[in-house]
């Protein structure tokens, strides 16, 4: 938790390497997984508990402390581990602090008997009863209630707290979601369609899902559903030609290229090196063959040639709070306030390549208007597909989807037609 809160560490990187090192079997994997990101997603509140049920002041204790007393608290509060298991667990977590052991003991045991007992801000006080009780940084609940009213935010805070599903895409190229349920069901994998997306299909259980043979042949890829309806904001024809700007790993290029049934030309662009061979690798697996890569300093070749430009652009983070949780607790105002000022340009760089009577998309994962709305100041094209998109166009005409109300990620998306 140090690594992660303090290090700038990724808990999904952490935990890869942990069960690469250690041999863990499959339900310790699991319960060390719901461990790690529960305490993240929860995190506000159990301080709060902490400084409310026990005499302990996370502000003057050391951090190792500090995450002790976190973890016997999720355990107290959201599990049910029996008291008796907390304070041992306790008491084996603090057995090498020899200063601080009765205190850990002692603070658990507070905890333990008054944890029903605190009592949170009044609602009336909402940022203060949002923040600690929904656990989310008090900048960005005084955001979010700048933005939204003070009932959707809290839906909003509530649904980031809650486990997102596992949620695929059948690849075009090679099946349909039908087959591909078919198939998953096969290998012992139960899944619902998605209620948006005619692509996605929500997987009822994780463990072992990239070792199906279903993967294995590039029959799908894990892809939110709000991601996915993004990809089909492009509105991908067979034949055409994309650029998709800020390719990363490729996830939206596979599915613009199966959108064009491997007609036409991907061309994918990323500052990464790295990122950019696993799209390729990843390409080959799904037999997605119109994609080319390149690096970004070969953009200007493609100067007034692209039927539709994508711009998927880097941001905040603040739409996939549910599944990166310790985000909310790295980010800090002034980086948004950095990367809409980098949108911009990059808005700006691209939408030179958009053919006249092109289009240019521009999205992201966040639901902060400054990297969304007021970096793009034109109004969604009529293009789309209503009765998919429908229910997420916003009075100004973007496209929005939200945890708390569609149950995907957060996403924003604009398209934009170039006139002459």
């Amino acid at each position: 938790m140090n690594s992660i809160l303090v290090g700038g560490k990724y808990p999904d990187i952490l935990l890869g390497e942990l069960f690469k090192s250690e041999d863990f079997s499959s339900g310790e994997k699991a319960a060390i997984v719901e461990f790690v990101y529960g305490i993240l997603r929860n995190l506000g509140r159990i301080d709060y508990i902490i400084e409310h049920a026990s005499r302990a002041r996370i502000n003057g204790l050391q951090l190792d402390i500090t995450n002790i007393l976190r973890i016997c608290t999720y355990q107290a509060v959201f599990t049910h581990t029996s008291p008796a298991g907390v304070i041992n667990n306790a008491v084996a977590l603090s057995a090498h602090e020899n200063k601080f052991s009765d205190f850990v003991k002692r603070s658990v045991e507070g905890i333990i008997k008054n944890k029903d007992a605190v009592i949170f801000p009044d609602k009336d006080k909402t940022m203060e009863y949002l923040s600690a009780f929904h656990s989310h940084p008090a900048w960005i609940v005084e955001k979010w209630l700048a933005e939204y009213e003070p009932c959707e935010v809290e839906a909003l805070c509530r649904a980031n707290n809650l486990l997102p599903p596992l949620t695929i895409r059948a690849n075009p190229l090679k099946t349909n979601r039908t087959l591909l349920q078919s198939l998953l069901e096969k290998e012992g994998y139960s899944s619902s369609p998605t209620v948006f997306s005619p692509f996605g299909v929500v997987v009822d259980k994780k463990d072992g899902i990239f070792k199906t043979q279903a993967f294995k042949e590039g029959n799908f890829e894990v892809q939110d559903e709000g991601s996915q309806l993004i990809a089909m904001l492009t509105g991908a024809k067979e034949g055409e030609f994309i650029v998709d700007a800020c390719a990363g790993n490729g996830g939206k290029s596979l599915f613009i290229s199966g959108l064009m049934k491997n007609t036409g030309t991907v061309i994918a662009f990323d500052l990464l090196p790295g990122k950019l061979g696993n799209l390729r690798r990843r390409a080959q697996r799904a037999g997605a063959l119109n994609i080319r890569t390149e690096t970004i300093d070969k953009a200007q070749q493609y100067m007034g040639m692209a039927d539709c430009v994508f711009i998927d652009a880097p941001c905040s983070g603040m739409g996939v709070f549910r599944r990166n949780p310790d985000s909310k607790w790295r980010l800090w105002g002034k980086d948004i306030r950095e990367l809409s000022g980098k949108q911009k340009e990059i808005i700006r760089e691209y939408s030179g390549l958009v053919k006249p009577e092109g289009r240019l998309v521009y999205a992201t994962c966040t639901i902060s208007r400054e990297e969304n709305e007021e970096v793009v100041l034109e109004f969604l094209d009529d293009e789309m597909n209503p009765g998919i998109f429908g229910r997420f166009t916003t009075g100004e005409g973007f496209f929005r989807s939200l945890p708390h109300v569609h149950d995907t990620d957060g996403f924003f998306g604009a398209v934009m037609k170039r006139k002459n």
